[in-house]
């Protein structure tokens, strides 16, 4: 089970967690709602129109388009009789356009062109204009005209005054302005203005035209939802409707304009151009849907400006307005509501992956996530509705941004610490999850059962007075047998706690919590004597020309005081206490016995049935007062060969006869086994004395070993 301290450092963590998302989280949602965000919600109709288009096609056909557009193109400029003829001198063939449009039977006709000045003077053409005006008088009666002005930094660019008053004054001149948003791109389209003094509010030109068409208009600036496709606008070409007009074409512009609105503007190249929301879905250049010619045969090069650009006519702009409010196709920002629950769910859902995947991963889920919000963003504008997609789309990269960041200066950083602390100690995957609670590496320690292993090289000594000549030679050999002896213990999930000379400190239990570090250690201990033999077989008898190495093992297990202990500037994860000491003792005591691994009682017991053991003595230490029990690992019980499960059970056997005290049968019974078993030879001498001089009645078995 876990330990205390991990269940604290993990509820620790996650209140450290659940403060910086519910932060985030809420910070998010809240920019979402307000601030640049509120642009980048807008921002992001700029992505759905043109993914609109792919999945669902354009919003109409430009047949169905309630407003047509009559433009000042380069082949009007090219045809006569406008070629090489100065605009403001055009009002003539206008006055025509004007009649034939209001006889078509146009609901309404808008001039987004403005002539401010006239030729209509003495010293130069008297009577010019005579025509336009009494045609703008006719139409300005019969409520189908609306003139443009434009509101400049310091002045209003306005027809000229002769215009303004064939018109009927300000009642059918309005506003051409359009609203810009920071990224200077027009979204939103201006439904009044405010009179001056506060007085009211009038139409702009856009809602005023509509409004002639008979549709109702809103009180509030609204999001143009442009239709997309070749020829989403029906366009016809001035000079083309000039000629037609010319010629007393009746039913062309019967079907032309008939119940139409019509803007008459410039699609030029380089004037009067804007940026509006549909920069990604223009079409312009493309003539397959433009209406078919009356007289002028289209001059591809010239009719259309050049195709792929970013910005649009502002004529083109004024039409999609008139078009949302016509078809009643309104784009509606997702309710505040729901606004707040989506941003709220969406964070929260993001914030869970990040903290949970390595940040490749959690690139990859929150792309991904970005990709279906979008899809689902592009079916409800399909519907009208604006979710706001790139402001959620910007948080859930600042989310990530965040959270990783968070994760790798404070978190990660500490798993680092561990990490830098503890891989020389463990084996790599212990290491990880040991980094999964960074509060183990705090100062201090915790009381814990921990199984503890000391293992000794046999004739440590002697071999190093035997390469006391070559010492590189030495230390190759002694680093070569601490690496077999390391390596079988992080086979087995142990924790290195230090090399002193040539023995090797092990725990299990520590730092990590084990429900079996008695069978790993065990297991440990076997492997490192399997490997050892192999090690002396393949390396130190044919490479170094030694004689076979050997390893003595004591493992013991009981409470014990694990942590970081030392100094606040220097510190070892370390684990303290008697089970440590007795651990030592029971490594030295195989010298004693012959054997190769000691178990204390407690590591015994724990076990099982899969192993043999052969019980050793009631031993006490050096230092200890009260006696502990002793055990020997054999092996492995699918291991052990019959003949040794023989030799263990008769000296079990004799065992029992000692300590009966019948010491003159335990001594025969030892006499029979010491020759293949060096514990019985130590035995048969005890058995031998306590025949000659019995030990006293209140004798339990104890052996007292002084040595170390």
């Amino acid at each position: 089970m876990p330990s205390p301290s991990g269940f604290l450092g993990r509820a620790a963590l996650l209140r450290r967690r659940l403060g910086i998302s519910g932060a985030l989280i809420l910070l998010l949602t809240a920019c979402t709602l307000t601030g640049p965000f509120q642009f980048l919600a807008r921002a992001g109709i700029d992505f759905l129109i043109p993914a609109r288009h792919a999945l669902f096609g354009p919003l109409f056909p430009p047949e169905r388009s309630d407003v047509v557009l009559v433009a000042i193109d380069e082949q009007t400029y090219h045809t006569p009789p406008f070629a090489e003829t100065p605009k403001v001198a055009w009002t003539p063939q206008l006055a025509r356009l004007l009649d034939g449009l209001v006889g078509a039977g146009a609901t309404a006709v808008g001039f987004d062109v403005i002539y401010p000045v006239t030729l209509d003077r003495p010293e130069l053409l008297a009577g010019r204009d005579r025509p336009f005006l009494i045609s703008l008088r006719k139409a300005a009666d019969a409520g189908k005209l609306v003139l443009g002005e434009a509101r400049l930094s310091r002045d209003v660019l306005r027809p000229h005054p002769g215009q303004r008053v064939a018109a009927r004054g300000d009642a059918n001149i309005r506003l051409l302005n359009l609203t810009f948003d920071p990224d200077d791109v027009v979204r939103t389209y201006i439904a009044r203005y405010r009179l001056e003094g506060g007085a009211g509010t009038v139409t702009s030109f856009g809602t005023e035209l509509a409004a002639r068409g008979g549709f109702r208009v809103p009180e509030q600036d609204f999001l143009i939802n442009f239709n997309t496709g070749p020829g989403d606008v029906p366009t016809y070409s001035l000079a083309d409707i000039h000629a037609c007009i010319e010629a007393g074409d009746t039913d062309y512009m019967a079907r032309a304009f008939k119940d139409k609105i019509v803007l008459i503007g410039e699609v030029l190249d380089i004037e009067d151009r804007f940026r509006g929301a549909k920069r990604y879905a223009l079409t312009e250049g493309d003539d397959s849907r433009d209406p078919p010619r009356c007289r002028v045969a289209a001059d591809p090069e010239r009719f259309r400006p050049l195709a792929a650009r970013s910005s649009m006519p502002g004529v083109l702009i004024h039409a999609a307005a008139i078009n949302t409010i016509a078809k009643g196709a309104w784009l509606i920002p997702l309710p505040l509501t729901a606004t707040v629950l989506l941003c709220l769910v969406w964070f929260a859902l993001l914030d869970i992956a990040f903290f949970q995947l390595k940040p490749a991963l959690g690139a990859l889920v929150g792309a991904g996530a970005i990709a279906i919000l979008f899809a689902g963003a592009v079916q409800a504008f399909a519907a009208g509705v604006v979710v706001p997609v790139l402001p959620l789309a910007v948080g859930a990269v600042v989310l990530f941004a965040g959270l990783y960041a968070y994760r790798f200066v404070i978190e990660d950083g500490g798993r680092r610490r561990i990490h830098h602390a503890f891989r020389h100690y463990l084996a790599p995957t212990l290491v990880d999850r040991l980094a999964e609670d960074a509060d183990a590496l705090s100062l201090g320690g915790e009381r814990r059962h921990v199984t503890v292993f000391f293992s000794d090289m046999v004739g440590f000594t002697s071999l190093s007075e035997r390469l006391a000549a070559t010492p590189e030679r030495f230390v190759d050999v002694v680093n070569e047998y601490l690496t077999v002896i390391t390596q079988a213990i992080e086979k087995r999930d142990g924790y290195i706690d230090k090399f002193i000379g040539d023995a090797v400190m092990a725990i299990w239990g520590a730092p990590l919590t084990q429900e079996e570090a008695e069978r790993l250690a065990a297991e440990a201990a076997l492997d490192a004597q399997a490997a050892l033999a192999e090690f002396n077989r393949t390396v130190v008898v044919p490479n170094f020309g030694l004689k076979p190495l050997g390893t003595r093992i004591g493992i013991a297990s009981g409470e014990a005081v694990v942590g970081n202990m030392g100094s606040r500037t220097r510190l070892n994860y370390t684990v303290t206490g008697d089970v440590v000491n007795l651990a030592s003792r029971l490594e030295s005591a195989n010298n004693h016995y012959g054997s190769k691994i000691i178990l204390s009682g407690p590591t015994a017991e724990r076990l099982g049935p899969d192993f043999v053991l052969r019980p050793l003595d009631r031993l006490v230490v050096k230092g200890k007062s009260l006696p502990v029990p002793i055990f020997e690992l054999v092996g492995r019980r699918a291991d052990v060969p019959a003949e040794r499960l023989r030799q263990v059970e008769g000296f079990i056997a004799a065992l029992d006869l000692y300590l009966k005290r019948d010491f003159a049968a335990a001594e025969a019974a030892f006499a029979r086994l010491e020759a293949e078993d060096p514990v019985a030879a130590v035995y048969r001498a005890r058995a031998l004395v306590y025949r000659l001089d019995p030990p006293p009645e209140d004798w339990d078995g104890r052996y007292t070993l002084e040595s170390k």
